[in-house]
């Protein structure tokens, strides 16, 4: 599965599994550009990188909850559990 999720600058191969979020792979790059800059729910040293997980990844069970999604270039965050986004 390919998911975008946060990492500290630098060291972009360790991930935040709770901010993992399911990406399509054809629009994962342009939606991370976009995420990144807009410093959409960023803080200082962190940014959004694409990772590929598999089912026995953390980041998996948590991006199954949650995704972005990317219709006429409107990035939209859509979550599963009925909450708030």
């Amino acid at each position: 599965m390919t998911i975008i999720a946060k990492s500290l600058i630098g060291q972009e191969f360790m991930y935040n599994a709770k901010t993992a979020h399911k990406v399509a792979k054809t629009s994962a790059k342009a939606i991370c550009e976009a995420l990144n800059k807009a410093r959409f729910m960023l803080n200082d040293g962190e940014t959004w990188f694409v990772h590929e997980v598999g089912a026995y990844d953390n980041a998996y069970a948590y991006a199954e909850w949650q995704a972005f999604t990317r219709r006429n270039g409107a990035i939209r965050r859509v979550t599963s559990y009925g909450g708030w986004c």
